[in-house]
């Protein structure tokens, strides 16, 4: 029970925006053990029931250790996914550090990046 495993234009440029920090040099390792999780087939994360979706849709928070500040997967990244199950789909929607507040999406803007990049 695989998934695709879909990374959006917007999880690149937070991707790209960590990378470029020098203190986030191990992001995309430290993404990528959870990315391999879901692709296996395991939804990872708490789904995020109030973000509205059809049935079959859930937008999923899972927790990432960042090997770069050494304080395990609660001082990490969060990778903020949607789920379309009878697809088997994933769009990887965003990722950001947790610390970093103003980096932290609202539910409006996870809904406004499923219309913008998942819808067909």
């Amino acid at each position: 029970m695989c998934y695709e495993v879909i990374p959006t234009p917007k999880f690149e440029e937070d991707l790209d925006y960590y990378e470029r920090k020098r203190k986030f040099k191990h992001i995309e390792d430290d993404v990528n053990g959870e990315v391999e999780k879901i692709e296996e087939g395991t939804l990872v994360g708490d789904a995020m029931y109030d973000v509205h979706l059809n049935d079959g849709e859930d937008v999923y928070k899972v927790r990432a250790v960042n090997t770069d500040t050494k304080k395990g997967k609660r001082n990490g990244y969060r990778i903020i996914y949607y789920a379309i199950k009878n697809e088997k789909v994933v769009y990887l929607l965003t990722v950001y550090y947790k610390k970093d507040d103003k980096r932290i999406p609202s539910k409006v803007e996870i809904t406004q990046l499923i219309k913008k990049y998942c819808s067909n």
